[in-house]
């Protein structure tokens, strides 16, 4: 589980090996998504790169890559936060990250970007996920 090298500095986001421990300790909501899942963070304010999520056949790796945008991204899902949103992650803990990812797209700090489907997203496992970042997500796909 390697960080990628990237040309664009990303001191708005915060450290790759937070993001890593933030994904170790919450098996319940990554241990269910398919490999080639991808969760990802942008900072709003200058988003040259993208901190991620990939789940991978052993478990889920923390990359840094080049954000070109949404459409470009791979991403499933993706959050653009602001810089007031990037403090208060920066100021968790990895075990209560998915709350201030919560608190903050419910304040509008975090905008969360889906990128795929809803049909896509319940095959690949992410229902977990959006229901611990604030989304209902049940029903049929249609």
């Amino acid at each position: 589980m390697s960080e990628l090298a990237s040309p664009v500095a990303v001191d708005a986001l915060p450290p790759l090996a937070f993001w890593q421990a933030a994904a170790a300790g919450r098996e319940d909501l990554f241990g269910p998504l398919d490999p080639g899942a991808r969760l990802a963070l942008v900072a709003r304010k200058d988003p040259q790169s993208m901190l991620l999520w990939q789940v991978e056949q052993g478990g889920t790796a923390a990359r840094i890559e080049p954000f070109a945008g949404f459409a470009s991204s791979r991403a499933d899902i993706a959050l653009s936060a602001d810089d007031e949103a990037l403090a208060a992650i920066a100021a968790a803990s990895a075990a209560s990250l998915f709350e201030v990812l919560r608190s903050g797209i419910r304040s509008g700090h975090i905008v969360c970007y889906i990128l795929r489907r809803r049909c896509h997203l319940e095959e690949r496992g992410f229902e977990e996920v959006l229901t611990e970042l604030g989304f209902a997500f049940m029903g049929a796909c249609r």
